[in-house]
């Protein structure tokens, strides 16, 4: 066990932390969320402070010193904030036999899965062993956006109608935080995407994505309206667990045959990735042939700005969609 104490360094463990962050940033699809970090490490909860309505100014011609004093309403809400883990075992004549990266190197598979199932998580919320969701992600604290074709349902099978679905759910956040935050993200899924962009699929003498590329991504597109990070992917896929409220919100999806978007404002006034604990070693055991190292996550991703009839006012996600 001489080599146990020799290997086992601060390298070995920063080794294990820094893979999986690397394929976090490589790999990650909520990445493009806003990221905020709580303040007390491994807080079990996250306070957000909302202030809205200002009010109290004026004009005249001439200073007054008297008057109404400058207001402000505030609010708070707190959310819990869960762990994700992963337990790596190392065998002892592996940590005689490797180098100081060996854990990280060997374990790769192991920390993908654990930095798939945080990235998943974001979206979808935490499970257990067993595979049931403990709590909400994004997608189960939204409303979704129903009836967004022009024939006013969940069918998007005619030509221009994905670019319309588009524009309405754009439309359904308000414009004051469209303007004043960042270009829009927009996650679609490979269904959606694939049906967008057939060149059979003509729009306006285009194919309907590039239709959608001029609107609302390319150099023509006007901030505000301006949508600036695309990402496709299945992650989106609406699951029975997922509580969105809505008509047709829980719609599971169904590989290959439903479409769904995913379009936000990435701002952290109004949505963010809380992280109390980033990719970290939690404790470790040694037993006789073998230490377990425990690695794990807390965090969660959540949609802050709510409105009384539109859900989430920054971030919209619609209904299954039907080709």
């Amino acid at each position: 066990m001489a080599n146990y104490n020799k290997v086992f360094d601060q390298k070995q463990y920063l080794s294990v932390a820094n893979k999986a962050a690397e394929y976090f940033l490589e790999r990650g699809k909520s990445q493009h969320i806003p990221l905020i970090v709580c303040d007390v490490p491994d807080a079990k909860q996250y306070t957000y402070i909302s202030f809205n309505e200002p009010r109290g100014t004026e004009s005249g011609i001439e200073w007054v010193s008297s008057g109404a004093k400058m207001s402000v309403r505030s609010n708070w809400e707190t959310f819990d904030l869960l762990t994700f883990q992963g337990l790596i075992q190392i065998s002892n004549r592996d940590i005689a036999n490797f180098g100081a990266s060996f854990i990280a190197d060997k374990h790769e598979a192991e920390i993908g899965k654990l930095v798939y199932d945080v990235d998943y998580g974001m979206f979808h919320g935490p499970k257990d062993k067993n595979g049931d969701q403990l709590q909400e992600g994004l997608i189960g604290m939204l409303t979704s956006s129903i009836d967004l074709s022009s024939a006013n349902g969940h069918d998007v099978s005619t030509k221009g109608e994905i670019w319309h679905t588009l524009r309405d759910l754009m439309e359904e956040i308000p414009f004051a935080i469209r303007e004043q935050g960042p270009d829009m993200v927009l996650y679609i899924n490979e269904k959606c995407y694939s049906e967008a962009s057939a060149p059979d699929r003509i729009y306006n003498d285009k194919v309907e994505w590039n239709f959608i590329y001029d609107q609302f991504i390319g150099p023509q597109a006007i901030h505000g309206r301006k949508i600036g990070t695309v990402v496709i992917t299945n992650m989106i896929n609406a699951e029975a667990s997922d509580n969105t409220d809505g008509n047709n919100a829980d719609t599971v999806d169904t590989l290959g045959t439903h479409g769904r978007m995913l379009l936000l404002v990435p701002d952290k006034r109004w949505v963010a990735r809380v992280i109390s604990r980033g990719f970290s070693l939690i404790g470790e055991e040694q037993h006789m042939l073998h230490v377990d190292q425990l690695y794990g996550f807390r965090g969660r991703c959540i949609p802050f700005v709510r409105g009384a009839t539109t859900g989430n006012a920054a971030v919209r996600y619609t209904e299954g969609l039907t080709f």
